[in-house]
C-alpha cells in the first residue's frame, strides 16, 4: 500500500490497483496491466519514458504500444489532483 498526495493505493489479491482518495471519496480500480503502469511509474518517479521502456521489456511489446497509455494515465492524474 502506498501514499502520495493523499492517494492510497493498493494492489488487490486478484491483480487490480485500487486507487482512492480519502478527501472525496473516490475510488478508481484497474486491471492488472494498468497496476503494471502505476508501478512502473513509481519506480521510475513519475517518468514516463522510463517507466514506458519498463513496462515494454515486462510486457513484450514495443514501447510505442504502450507509450500513449502511460502518457494518458499521466495526465488523468494530474487532472484528477486538480
Amino acid at each position: 500500500m502506498g501514499r502520495d498526495h493523499g492517494l492510497i493505493a493498493s494492489v488487490r489479491p486478484d491483480g487490480y490497483l485500487e486507487l482512492f482518495v480519502p478527501l472525496t471519496g473516490k475510488r478508481h480500480r484497474c486491471g492488472p496491466r494498468g497496476t503494471t503502469m502505476w508501478l512502473a511509474l513509481q519506480r521510475s518517479d513519475w517518468q514516463t519514458e522510463l517507466a514506458t521502456q519498463d513496462v515494454a521489456v515486462r510486457l513484450g511489446v514495443h514501447p510505442d504500444t504502450i507509450r500513449c497509455d502511460i502518457q494518458a494515465w499521466m495526465s488523468h492524474f494530474r487532472e484528477a489532483g486538480e
